[in-house]
This record gives structure tokens, sequence and C-alpha cells, in this order.
């Protein structure tokens, strides 16, 4: 037997030399690194059009620029990434490895649904927040993000500040008749970003002497912000006319490139309806079990007045991260012993349609690790009645099962987990019902552990938040539900405060498919029950992948190719 097994190797020797020697291995090598030089130019091409997205993730070759709007600049993306199609079509999949096989549909994907929204979605007419953004991100990533020096990433920042005009003068220029609720928006998320150029730029660079470039670079971006917050209010709001609604045909279509969805419109919706009603009953009944002489609306509502005054939620948060971050570790999947994440007041640029995010190290960054948590405080300007209704979000019940979703087991270690994907293409391109599935979905397994019914009745409110939000993007974006229609479904179907669902419907306005949170969560259990594994098992071998479409993690997990 010891000869037999000294033998093997040399047999295995023997025979693999001239394998790889033959045809049509030969002819799959070079397949696989024609694929590998398209995805380092795409990568290449990509950052160098969209510079503030390289900042976030990590490559500092172009931090120092805005993207170019223009209409004419923007065309000559549409025309590249056509181009980046057909070269991508020329490749011969079945002769990739597994690996790369996997990632030509996720880079296909990304560059389907680039086109779509380029060409066909067309936000860069349609929506001023398109321009809100890179601007937001480009300078925000300077502020916090430690890659360099601090005098270095001012530097920086007063190049990115110089190229504020000339977006805004694209904006001027590509803009037609956007809807009302998205000129509305963008005036308040343009007054939140000047206030942040004006205040919290130049205070993130306290310690720094500011040069006379900064100087003259910060107050011409803060008169271009000016002027064009004017513009809106005067010249764009009158022509604002146009639906906020892309139709059917683009909602399909973004569903099938950007999730890798190809469900009926119809049949989606009847879905989304009919676990609204079973997740309703659910509600009903875990309240009742809570006290059965109540209406469940009414025990909802009393135990959302158990939260922490406005000055005191952040260190709520605070207080609650080592305990779930042990709770995530021992019972959900591996957490990174280096996990931490700051606690943070959601920047004002965000302020008008996030209640809470995360924001983690790009998948290329070696040198800024923090993460920022951030949570949306009640605008002392409001009246006691609205912050009320905004406080009572964050009730006891409510605030851990928002920080499982971003934090600990959440979006904060998914993308740790997925920064070490060795697929850079699944590193940087993935979808909401992967990353917004898998969080919302950890809701239910930490209530479920829990056992509490007070806890579960609000992670089932937070379900039904998230189904009104996938009944209301298809119903706004395909079936004429108006603004105030979907408001109605929020307080109504959902159970939401009247701020909280205001909030919500006019995120719907812009965020067409924030479906996937339900979607993906309902795609992630289908596949567990598939699979079989010990979940601990399956929870680590899903983050592993990237976050790529659920449909790619299901071939990848099973071997499959179809």
């Amino acid at each position: 037997m010891r000869a037999l097994l000294v033998c093997l190797p040399l047999i295995a020797g023997c025979v693999s030399e001239p394998l790889m020697g033959m045809p049509e291995h030969r002819e799959a090598a070079t397949e696989n690194a024609r694929f590998k030089a398209v995805v380092e130019a795409y990568l290449a091409w990509y950052y160098a059009n969209w510079p503030t997205q390289a900042t976030a993730d990590g490559v500092h070759d172009h931090d120092g620029r805005l993207p170019r709007l223009s209409r004419a600049d923007l065309e000559g993306v549409l025309a590249a990434e056509q181009d980046w199609l057909n070269r991508l079509s020329t490749i011969d999949r079945a002769r990739l490895s597994p690996d790369h096989f996997y990632d030509a549909l996720v880079l296909e994907a990304r560059i389907r649904a680039s086109l779509l929204d380029l060409g066909a979605v067309r936000p860069w007419e349609r929506d001023p927040g398109y321009y809100r953004e890179p601007i937001s991100s480009g300078l925000y990533t300077l502020a916090t993000r430690s890659f360099a020096t601090p005098e270095r990433r001012l530097a920086l920042a007063a190049q990115r500040l110089r190229d504020v005009p000339s977006v805004l003068t694209a904006a001027r220029e590509n803009l037609k008749t956007p809807a009302a609720i998205r000129t509305e928006i963008a005036i308040d998320e343009f007054t939140g970003l000047r206030s942040f150029i004006d205040k919290t730029l130049p205070a993130a660079f306290a310690t720094v002497v500011q040069p006379k470039e900064f100087v003259e670079a910060h107050k011409a971006a803060l008169a271009a912000v000016d002027a064009f917050i004017d513009w809106l209010k005067k010249e764009l709001a009158p022509r604002s006319t146009g639906s906020f609604a892309i139709g059917e045909a683009a909602y399909a279509a973004k569903l099938a490139h950007e999730e890798m969805v190809d469900t009926p419109v119809d049949e989606l919706l009847a879905r989304g309806e009919a676990l609204l009603r079973a997740t309703q009953e659910e509600f009903k009944r875990t309240a009742s079990a809570i006290d059965g002489a109540k209406p469940a609306a009414q025990i909802l509502k009393e135990t959302a007045k158990e939260h922490p005054p406005a000055d005191k939620l952040l260190d709520s948060v605070r207080a609650m991260m080592d305990d779930l971050k042990r709770w995530a570790h021992e019972r959900v999947c591996d957490v990174p012993a280096d996990a931490a994440c700051a606690i943070q007041e959601t920047p004002e640029f965000r302020r008008a349609t996030s209640f809470a995010s995360m924001e983690i190290p790009g998948p290329f960054e070696t040198v800024a690790k923090e993460a920022y948590y951030s949570v949306t405080l009640p605008d002392p300007s409001w009246s006691a009645e609205r912050q009320e209704q905004h406080l009572s979000f964050y009730n006891r019940y409510t605030l851990p099962i928002i920080s499982v979703h971003e934090a600990y087991p959440g979006h904060y270690v998914q993308f740790l987990v997925s920064n070490t994907c060795p697929s850079k293409v699944r590193r940087v391109f993935g979808c909401g019902s992967f990353s917004e599935g898998w969080a919302h979905y950890l809701e239910q397994v930490y209530a479920d552990s829990v056992g509490d019914p007070k806890l579960k009745l609000h992670q089932l409110h937070m379900a039904l938040l998230r189904i009104c939000r996938y009944i209301a993007g298809i119903k706004m974006h395909c079936r004429g539900m108006t603004v105030e229609q979907a408001i109605d479904l929020f307080r109504t179907e959902g159970y939401q405060e009247p701020e909280n669902a205001r909030r919500e419907a006019r995120r719907g306005t812009g965020d067409p498919t924030y479906l996937v949170y339900t979607l993906g969560k309902m795609e992630i259990l289908r596949l567990r029950d598939e699979l079989a594994l010990p979940e601990r098992e399956f929870h680590n071998r899903f983050i592993a992948q990237g976050y790529p479409p659920i449909k790619v993690v299901r071939m990848i997990l099973t071997g499959s190719r179809s």
C-alpha cells in the first residue's frame, strides 16, 4: 500500500503535463486569460469614468476629480458600455473556469444594467438628485476616509470642489421635465449638501491650515450650489411636470439585469400582496399573545413609545454593539475579530430619505479601514409630534433589529467578508437582493433566536414596512400609484407613523426596485431550504461569494452553470 501511495503522484505528474499541452486545455487557458484581461481593462475604464466610486472602493488614482456628466460625456459612456458588452460576447464561456464563468455572468449583468440606466431610464435627464450624489459622496469620502494625510486629502478636496460648478452646469443642460417630487427632494438634499460643504467639510480638516487653493475652491463651490438651489426653485420646479415612474418595461429590465430576476411583474406583485396578508396575520397573532384584549395597532403604538430621547439615541446604539457582535459570532456566522464600526449621525445630505445606513471600507482599500453606522436624528426644528413619530421608529425593540440589519451580522459583516472574496468582479459589482436581502433575513433570525414576543412584533412591523416597499415600488412605477396613495399604503397596511410613511413613499419615487429587501429575503430562505446545510455553514458559504445576484450564488453553491 505504501508503494502505491508513492507511485500515485508520479503517475499524476506523468499524465498532467501532456494533458496541459492538449489543444482543448491550451484553448481554455487562452480564453481564461482573455476574460481576465477584459475584467482588468473594464475596471480601469470604470474607475476612470466614475472617480468618486473609485475613491469609495479604495482605488486612489482619481481622487482629485468628479465625474464628467455632460450629455456628450454620458453618451460616450453609453457607447463605451456597448463596446464592452460586444467585447465580452466574444469570450467562449464554455471554456472558462467556474469562477470566471460566474464572473462573466455578473459582469454582463452589470454592463446591461448600466446600458439600461443611461439609455432608457435616463436619470440624468429626469432626476436632479443624480448630480448631488457624486458631489456629496466624492467630498464625504475625502473628509472621512484616512487613506492619506489630512493635508493630502484637503488638497484633493480642493480639486474636487473646483469640479462642482461643471457638474451643476451639466445638470442645468441635461435636466428636462422631472417629476415635481424629485425636484422637491433634490432641493432638500442640495440644501443639506450646501451645509456639508460650508461647515462639515472644513471642520473635518480643522487641524490643517487651509491653503489659498482650498479657500478659493470652497467659495466657488458654495456659490455654485447656492445658484443651483435657486435655479431648482425658480426654473426647474415650475417645469417639473414629468412622471417619476419608469414604466413596466424598464422596471422588468432593471430586475432582469440588476437582480437576475425574470419573474413577470404581475406575478411578483401577486406574491407581494399574498405575503403582506400572511405577515399581517402573523403580526396580529403575535400581538394577541402579548395582550389579547388590545388591538395589535395599539400594542405596537404603546411599545413604540419605549425609545431613547434624541440626545441619547446614538449612545443607545453604541451600547448594544458588543452584545450583537457576540451574538452574531456565536449564532450566525464567523465575524472578523477586528470588526469595529463607529456610530454617527447621518450626514445632512442623506437625511431626506434615510433612517439608517452603513458605510464600509472599499474592496481595494488598504489603509482607511473606518466603518460608519449612521442613524438619522430628528430635526430640532420639527414639531414635538413629528419628532416623536420619528423617534418611535427607534424604540427599544426595533433599534436592535435595525442594528442587526446594518452592523452585526448584517451589512457590515457581509461587506467585510465580501471584501475577502478572490473575485474582483463579485467584490465590486453586486445587487440589492443579496445585500439588503441578507440584512433583512437576519432580522427574522435574530427575533426568532431571542424569543421576546414584543421584539417579534416589531420585527414583523419591519417586515411589513419592506413588503409595502415591495408593493409600492411596483405600483408606483408600473401601475400609476401616486405618492399620496403610497403614503396611505405604508400607513394602513404597514402600520407606519405618518412621518415615516411620508419618507418611505418619497424614497420610492427614486428607488423603483426597493422591493429587493423582501425579494432577497424570500430567495435566501428558499436557497437555505434547498441546500439543507447546517445554518451556520450556509451563512458562511453564502456571504463568502461577494454579493452577486442570488441566482449566481445558487449556481456557485450547487456547482451548476445554469
